[in-house]
């Protein structure tokens, strides 16, 4: 079958599209990778800027996949990342300790063996399921992880 961009803009319906994303229940899932995305972040004010990781992951739970009506579900987990002056991964004593929790969970933490983040997609580990409430919705996130 072939697209037709004309036709689909076109194309009528009469029944209305969701406004609200129904979260991924609180809870601890099994969870694989999907992706890793690195990010520049800049404050508010414009007077701090870093680097930040977000990990999308699937979670691997049938009830959770039948109640939400979908066969793909993910959550992100947003890590901040500490950088070296010259803009290198720092791995010097306490900094990177939530990356450094994520690699451990997923049996990437090991001294003198070789990590890039492109390791990461396809591994798996158990995620910890919190939701982070606004003004207008309500988001699923990973606050934690652990070696499944």
């Amino acid at each position: 079958m072939s697209f037709d961009a004309n036709a689909f803009l076109e194309s009528s319906v009469s029944s209305s599209n969701d406004t609200k994303v129904i979260p991924v229940p609180v809870g601890e899932y099994q969870g694989i990778i999907e992706k890793v995305i690195p990010r520049q972040w800049q404050s508010k004010d414009g007077t701090q800027t870093g680097i930040a990781l977000d990990v999308i992951w699937m979670v691997e739970d049938a009830n959770v996949k039948q109640y939400l009506g979908r066969d793909l579900v993910t959550v992100k987990q947003g890590i901040m990342l500490d950088t070296t002056p010259a803009g290198a991964l720092d791995t010097s004593k306490g900094k990177n300790i939530g990356l450094g929790r994520l690699r451990e969970a997923v049996g990437k933490n090991n001294e003198g063996e070789q990590f890039s983040f492109a390791m990461l997609p396809g591994l798996a580990a158990r995620i910890s399921v919190t939701h982070r409430i606004t003004d207008t919705d309500t988001y699923s996130e990973v606050k934690a992880v652990a070696k499944l």
